[in-house]
């Protein structure tokens, strides 16, 4: 019914719109997909970003960053609460060979053993197919289940395929729903594997191309609303600047979704498998 109903009720007008907008410019957000960098923090600092995640009513966010003196000062610096991933692939190695560094499993145990900071997730992690069967990927999958944390990939269908293959309790967010963002994969992909959630940043324009909401990224939605959760990706200090205008964008497909399929994307799915301690 609600998919039948949906054109018929693009088509109303601003008018009965208006009340489901103004509600959904005040819900809060839970955004899984922030980058903070030291290389950032010169041209975008840290009440910049306080400002920036307030007045965006960003309650919560997922924050990767390879400093944890980072994650300190962002704490002292803002109300919204953090979940801290460790980010440490280009720390290791380059972004697409971290999977290849000796010891790698070993390497990231010591760099969480060494730091105060509460590590809820590790990422986000950039891997091909052909490096899924690499001896460091494999030490990371263990090490995540083995310490219950969340790993953010950005990553090929055939890397999520292998990881469940050999590790099938581990939690993934997928970054970008995929490297290839099709409602068919989407969807075979949240039916293989329960324990995955994808993370849609830098997808806005595949699920609202001209401002209208896609059929069949609505009928996913409508299908499976408990595993979806929105992000930004403010992987430069510009996409940082930018902010309220990505944001802004996501809140437009957000306003065409039932309101509680709405509240569940923009912070509830986060919140639940994210609580605060």
């Amino acid at each position: 019914m609600q998919t039948r109903l949906r054109p018929a009720i693009a088509a109303i007008g601003l008018v009965l719109a208006l009340p489901f907008t103004a509600a959904s410019a005040t819900t809060p957000i839970f955004d899984a997909h922030l980058h903070y960098r030291p290389a950032v923090i010169e041209t975008f600092g840290i009440t910049d970003v306080a400002r920036t995640l307030a007045s965006n009513e960003v309650r919560s966010a997922i924050v990767m960053t390879p400093d944890p003196a980072l994650i300190r000062r962002l704490q002292a610096g803002t109300d919204t609460r953090l979940v801290p991933f460790l980010e440490v692939s280009q720390r290791l190695g380059r972004k697409m060979d971290w999977m290849h560094v000796e010891d790698l499993g070993e390497r990231i145990a010591t760099m969480l053993d060494a730091s105060e900071i509460r590590w809820q997730g590790l990422g986000e992690f950039h891997i091909l197919a052909d490096d899924r069967f690499a001896p460091g990927f494999e030490q990371l999958l263990d090490l995540a289940v083995a310490r219950d944390l969340t790993v953010m990939i950005h990553g090929d269908p055939a890397v999520i395929d292998h990881a469940y293959a050999t590790h099938p309790e581990v939690r993934i967010l997928w970054a970008h729903a995929g490297s290839y963002a099709y409602p068919p994969l989407v969807r075979d992909y949240l039916e293989r594997h329960p324990r995955m959630h994808m993370d849609l940043s830098m997808r806005n324009p595949r699920i609202n191309p001209g401002g209208t909401i896609d059929d069949d990224w609505f009928e996913l939605f409508l299908d499976h609303p408990d595993r979806f959760l929105i992000g930004v990706d403010t992987f430069t200090a510009h996409r940082w600047q930018q902010y309220t205008q990505l944001k802004d964008e996501t809140r437009a497909w957000l306003r065409q979704l039932p309101e509680d399929i709405a509240r569940a994307i923009a912070f509830e799915n986060g919140e639940r498998l994210f609580p605060a301690h």
